[in-house]
């Protein structure tokens, strides 16, 4: 796989330094007071810039949001991507996708907790729910890539895509559980997940 397959683009890129300066500020205001504090005028504050420039360079809160969320869901999948085509396929990308996902939901769980304050919200904004959607189904490609071995075949491919469908449900309910208790032990949790999937992988073979 490769960055051109990601069904969204980096709009850092094409954005004036003043419109990605606010950009990421919203990102700051999301990750710390999450979706209803994202205002114009938190935003133009968290920036040190005019609130009213929000509106000249992203339109409206909705056209804010669909740019931040390219920019926040481009950034993860495209490290994700960069990190795993450097391994070769088999038991070395396998471990490294499971390493990638334990450190989410043990080290950094903001990935996550943006997803969450995006999903419901996205409910109203017709072009945020398509993008999400664009953007979980290729998640699932990219966990079904990683897990299968160097030359799946059909039978195979076919047996994988459904634990690719069960991956993100897991991971995320995980990562709900631990923002509802910092407390849950997660890491044993993952540890039964990557189990029950190398089982299941391992299934395939026989």
């Amino acid at each position: 796989m490769e960055n051109s397959d990601i069904p969204l683009k980096d709009p850092m890129p094409d954005l004036a330094p003043t419109a990605r300066r606010l950009l990421e500020a919203a990102i700051r205001v999301l990750d710390r007071e999450g979706f209803k504090a994202l205002t114009f005028e938190k935003t133009g504050r968290e920036a040190g810039e005019n609130a009213a420039l929000i509106r000249y360079h992203f339109g409206s809160k909705a056209g804010l949001v669909s740019t931040l969320a390219d920019a926040v869901l481009y950034r993860r999948a495209s490290e994700m991507i960069r990190v795993l085509s450097e391994q070769p396929a088999g038991e070395a990308r396998r471990e490294t996708l499971f390493r990638m996902q334990r450190d989410l939901l043990v080290a950094d769980s903001t990935g996550f907790v943006r997803l969450f304050e995006l999903v419901p919200n996205a409910r109203r904004n017709p072009e945020l729910l398509g993008k999400l959607r664009d953007v979980m189904r290729w998640f699932r490609s990219l966990d079904a890539w990683a897990l299968g071995g160097e030359d799946p075949g059909p039978h195979e491919v076919a047996a994988i895509e459904p634990l690719a469908v069960l991956a993100p449900a897991i991971l995320n309910g995980l990562a709900l559980e631990a923002q509802a208790d910092p407390e849950l032990a997660i890491e044993p949790a993952f540890e039964l997940w990557k189990q029950l999937v190398m089982d299941y992988l391992k299934s395939l073979k026989g």
